[in-house]
C-alpha cells in the first residue's frame, strides 16, 4: 500500500469518526453502514485520479460524479437506476426539501425520515470530499480540520444535552490519526533510514523512531487531558458529561407543532390520545381547538408571523372585525392534557375572551393565542377557556363592507404574475359573480362536497410556486393542501385569509367528554369579513363540518367538465404519485419525480445533462490540460533559467536544465518514441536524431513531405540541448546559465511535431502518453523494446542509416 492511498484511507476514516457526532441527532443509526459506503467510495474514486495523474481540481469532481449516482441509488432506489436521469435527480431534490422540512419540525433526536437520512448521507459524502481534497490531494492535513471541525461542531451545536465526552474523543482522535498520518507520508518521502551493523562486542545502536511516535504520544496525552480535567473539576456546566437531571426520557410525547406537515401525525400507526375536554356548548361538535395561525405565505409556505407578545390579559380584547349586530353565544370549554402531549401553544376555541391557567404564558394579540415561556408547555395542565361562539347569518356576510386597509398582508400573493393571474381566472369560475360571502361559499363547497377532490394522507406534498397549480389538477391531497389551496384562492379574489392549525371536535365519549388524539390534528382556512371578524372554513372533504353559516342557501357550484374550458387550469389524469399544494409547514415537500413535465422535470434534465456534458470535457481535456501545463512550467523555468517551482516531475525538480531535457523525452513518448529507462542523453540523441532523419509522416501513411527548415533546426538543437544535460549532470562545475536552451527545446519539439503524421500528433494532444505512471510501459513501451532487442545487430553489421552520422556532442 503506497502512503498516498494509505493517508487517503485515513481521511475518509476521519471522516467517518467525526461523522459519529450525527448520531445523536436522530433516534437510529441504520444510515451510518451508508454513510461509510459514500466515504469509502470517495476515498477510492480519490485514489484512482490521482494514480492516472488528473488534475488536482478535477479530483474532486470526479469524486462528486461518482458520490452522485451512490446517493441516488441508495436513497431513491424506485426512481434511480445505474444512470442517473432526470426523474431521479429531481426525486433526490425533493426527498432533500422534505428532510430540510423534517429538521425544522422535530427536535433532536427526530426520527430517521428518508429526508433526514437523505440529508446526513450528504453531509457525509460532501465532508469526505473536501477533506479528501485539503488532505490528500493537495497535502495539506492540517487545514483538512476545519471541516471536520464544522462536521462536529453543527450536531454539538443542535443537540441540546451536547455530544458527551466519547464521540468529542472519538472526533478529536479522527483528526491526530490524519495529522500523524500525514506525517508519516512526508516521512517516507525521505526513505527509510539505515542502521549499519556493529562488530561484535558493540553495545547495538539505539532503535531509530520516527518523530511522528512521539507527536502521537502528544496528541493522545492532550486528548486525556481535555477529557479527564473537565470531567475531574466540578463546574456547574459540564458539557462532557451528560447527566439527565429530568430522569427517564418519555419517548411517548407529542407535539403537533404549528408548522409542521400535519401527514406525520395524519399517518401515524399508533392514534394517541392527547387531550379531553368538557364543554357547554349547543353544539360541542363544531368546536375546534386551534393552536396557531399562519398568516404570513411566502410564496412557497405558510408561516406565523412575529409579532409582540403581551402579559395574558384577564379579559381579552374585543375579535377584530366583530359587531355587535352580530350573534355571539358564551361557551366555556374545560380541557384537561395528557401527560403525553407537550405543546408549547394552548389550544383554545377561537375566539377565546378569558383563559384560566397556571404556568408561564404570554398572549399574542393577533392571532388570540396563548404561547408558552420559559419552557412552559402542556403537559398534564389543564385550563378553562371562556370563548365566543360567532354566528353570522348568510345576509349579514353578504353585506359585509370591504376589508380596511390593514388587512392588506393577508390577500397578498408572492406569486409570478400569470400564475397569480390563472389562479384567479380558476377561482373565478368556480366562485362565481356574486359576493366575497358567496364565493367563499362556493370554494369550500367545491373542495369539500363535489366529489371531486379525494382526501388522501399518503400524497406527496408539493414544492414550490406550482405546487398549487398542480394540487387543483390531481385534486387529491389532505387539510394541508385544501386549506392552503382555498386561502390562497380567496386572496386572489380580495378576501384576506389565513391557514389556522390545531384539532377538530374530537370523539364523544359516554361520560360526555370529547377524546381528542393525535389523528384529530388539522388544518382549517380563517377568511376574514367585516363585522363578523375572521370565520373558519372547512374545504377538507370527509373531515371536520361546516359552520352553521355556510351551509345555508348554498348556491349550486356549476364546474366546467371541459379542460380547455376559457380560464380554467388544465386537468390531467390523477397519476400514481399525484403532486399536493402548498403545505402549511416550514417548508413544502417536493413534486414526485415524473410528476408535471414542466419546472421540477426541465431543471432535473438540464442539471443532468449540463453536468453529463460539462463532466465529460473535463474529464476528455484532462490529459491535454495537465500536460499543457507541465510544458508550459518547464519552458518558463527555461525562458527565466531558473527552477520551476512545484513541478511534479523529478526533472523540474532538479532545475531547469534537466526540465528542458525531460520535455525532450516526454514529446518524443507522446509521440510514439518511448525511451528505455538507463538510455543516456547520448544514446537518447543518436535515437531521436534517426527519427528526425525519418520521412516526415511516413509511420502514419501521409504523404511525403520534403525536409523542412524545423527539421532541420532540431536536428542541430538536439546535441546541444543533450551536452547541456551532460554538463549539469557530469561537470564538475556545472555552468550557471545555458542561453538558448528554451529555444533549443521549442525547436526540437516543433521538429519532432511536423516528422509525426496528424494521428500521432492528435493522440498526443489528447491522450500524451508521458502521463501515465512511471514504470508501468505501455503498450507503445513494449513494443519499442521487442524491436530494440535486434537494432543493436543491424547496427553493428549495417552501421548508421544513410542520413544519419555519429553524434558529437562535444
Amino acid at each position: 500500500m503506497t502512503g498516498r492511498l494509505r493517508l487517503a484511507l485515513v481521511a475518509g476514516l476521519a471522516t467517518a469518526l467525526t461523522s459519529s457526532s450525527l448520531l445523536p441527532l436522530v433516534d437510529s443509526g441504520g444510515w451510518i453502514a451508508q454513510g461509510l459506503g459514500a466515504i469509502l467510495l470517495v476515498a477510492l474514486v480519490g485514489e484512482g485520479a490521482r494514480r492516472i495523474r488528473v488534475p488536482r481540481p478535477i479530483v474532486g469532481l470526479c469524486q462528486l460524479a461518482a458520490l452522485v449516482p451512490y446517493l441516488l441509488l441508495v436513497c431513491v432506489p424506485d426512481a434511480s437506476g445505474p444512470i442517473p436521469t432526470p426523474s431521479s435527480i429531481d426525486a433526490f431534490v425533493n426527498l432533500l426539501r422534505v428532510g430540510g422540512q423534517d429538521i425544522r419540525e422535530f427536535t433532536t433526536p427526530a426520527p430517521a425520515s428518508p429526508g433526514i437520512v437523505a440529508i446526513l448521507l450528504l453531509v457525509m459524502g460532501g465532508m469526505a470530499v473536501l477533506v479528501d481534497m485539503i488532505a490528500v490531494t493537495y497535502a495539506q492535513a492540517a487545514p483538512a480540520g476545519l471541516p471536520l471541525l464544522a462536521l462536529y461542531s453543527v450536531p454539538a451545536a443542535l443537540s441540546r444535552s451536547g455530544l458527551g465526552w466519547a464521540i468529542f474523543l472519538i472526533a478529536a482522535l479522527a483528526y491526530v490519526l490524519l495529522l500523524l498520518a500525514e506525517g508519516r507520508e512526508r516521512l517516507l518521502r525521505w526513505g527509510r533510514p539505515l542502521t549499519p551493523p556493529m562488530p561484535p562486542g558493540y553495545p547495538p545502536l539505539r532503535q531509530y523512531r520516527p518523530p511522528a511516535r512521539g507527536g502521537g504520544r502528544i496528541g493522545l496525552t492532550a486528548l486525556a487531558v481535555a477529557v479527564a480535567v473537565p470531567a475531574l473539576i466540578p463546574l456547574s456546566a459540564n458539557r462532557l458529561i451528560d447527566k439527565n437531571d429530568n430522569g427517564p426520557k418519555s419517548h411517548r410525547l407529542t407535539t403537533i407543532n404549528p408548522v409542521v406537515k400535519l401527514s406525520d401525525e395524519l399517518n401515524r400507526a399508533e392514534n394517541v390520545e392527547l387531550m379531553r375536554y368538557r364543554t357547554n356548548a349547543a353544539t360541542p361538535g363544531s368546536i375546534y381547538l386551534r393552536i396557531s395561525s399562519l398568516d404570513r405565505f411566502d410564496g412557497r409556505t405558510w408561516q406565523p408571523s412575529e409579532r409582540q407578545l403581551t402579559d395574558v390579559p384577564r379579559e381579552f380584547p374585543k375579535p377584530a372585525g366583530l359587531d355587535a349586530a352580530v350573534r355571539t353565544t358564551e361557551v366555556t370549554t374545560r380541557i384537561e392534557a395528557n401527560n403525553s402531549y407537550r405543546q408549547g401553544s394552548l389550544p383554545m376555541p377561537y375566539p377565546a375572551s378569558q383563559v384560566q391557567v397556571k404556568g408561564n404564558w404570554r398572549f399574542e394579540p393577533e392571532g388570540r393565542l396563548l404561547l408558552g415561556d420559559n419552557k412552559q408547555d402542556t403537559r398534564s395542565l389543564g385550563w378553562t377557556v371562556t370563548s365566543l361562539d360567532v354566528e353570522p347569518t348568510p345576509a349579514q356576510l353578504k353585506a359585509a363592507a370591504p376589508p380596511p386597509p390593514s388587512l392588506a398582508p393577508y390577500v397578498s400573493l408572492p406569486l409570478p404574475t400569470d400564475m397569480v393571474n390563472r389562479i384567479r381566472q380558476q377561482a373565478l369560475r368556480i366562485g362565481g359573480n356574486g359576493t366575497s360571502y358567496d364565493r367563499a361559499r362556493n370554494l369550500e363547497e367545491w373542495f369539500a362536497r363535489s366529489n371531486q377532490f379525494r382526501y388522501d394522507t399518503k400524497v406527496p406534498q408539493g414544492n414550490g410556486a406550482s405546487a398549487l397549480e398542480n394540487f387543483l389538477e390531481q385534486k387529491v391531497g389532505y387539510c394541508e393542501q385544501f386549506s392552503s389551496a382555498m386561502a390562497v384562492m380567496a386572496r386572489t379574489l380580495g378576501i384576506p385569509a389565513r391557514v389556522a392549525v390545531g384539532f377538530i371536535p374530537g370523539t364523544l365519549q359516554t361520560d360526555l367528554t370529547y377524546k381528542v388524539s393525535s389523528h384529530d390534528a388539522h388544518a382549517w382556512p380563517e377568511l376574514y369579513f367585516s363585522g363578523a371578524g375572521w370565520i373558519r372554513f372547512e374545504p377538507t372533504p370527509s373531515r371536520g363540518n361546516s359552520p352553521s353559516y355556510a351551509q345555508q342557501d348554498i348556491a349550486p357550484v356549476v364546474p366546467s367538465a371541459s379542460a380547455g374550458s376559457a380560464g380554467e387550469l388544465p386537468t390531467k389524469q390523477p397519476q400514481t404519485a399525484p403532486s399536493a399544494a402548498p403545505s402549511v409547514s416550514a417548508s413544502t415537500a417536493p413534486v414526485t419525480a415524473g410528476g408535471s413535465s414542466d419546472g421540477p422535470w426541465l431543471s432535473g434534465r438540464a442539471l443532468l445533462i449540463g453536468s453529463g456534458i460539462a463532466l465529460f470535457v473535463l474529464l476528455a481535456a484532462a490529459p491535454m490540460l495537465t500536460r499543457g501545463r507541465v510544458r508550459a512550467r518547464r519552458l518558463a523555468a527555461l525562458t527565466r533559467n531558473v527552477a520551476a517551482d512545484g513541478a511534479d516531475e523529478p526533472g523540474d525538480r532538479a532545475g531547469p536544465v534537466l526540465g528542458g531535457w525531460t520535455e525532450v523525452l516526454d514529446t518524443a513518448r507522446d509521440l510514439g518514441h518511448p525511451a528505455p529507462d538507463a538510455e543516456t542523453p547520448r544514446q537518447a540523441t543518436e535515437r531521436l536524431l534517426r527519427v528526425l532523419s525519418e520521412r516526415p509522416g511516413a509511420a502514419d501513411g501521409d504523404a511525403a513531405h520534403p525536409e523542412s527548415a524545423a527539421l532541420l533546426a532540431a536536428r542541430e538543437a538536439l546535441p546541444r540541448i543533450a551536452l547541456a544535460t551532460e554538463r549539469l549532470l557530469y561537470a564538475q562545475t556545472p555552468p550557471t546559465r545555458e542561453p538558448g536552451l528554451g529555444e533549443d527545446v521549442r525547436a526540437v519539439r516543433t521538429g519532432l511535431l511536423a516528422q509525426a503524421g496528424r494521428g500521432r500528433r492528435l493522440r498526443a494532444t489528447l491522450l500524451p502518453s508521458s502521463l501515465r505512471r512511471r514504470g508501468r510501459p505501455s503498450p507503445a513501451e513494449r513494443r519499442y523494446a521487442f524491436v530494440e532487442r535486434f537494432r543493436p545487430r543491424r547496427r553493428r553489421s549495417d552501421g548508421p542509416g544513410p542520413t544519419a552520422k555519429p553524434v558529437d556532442i562535444g
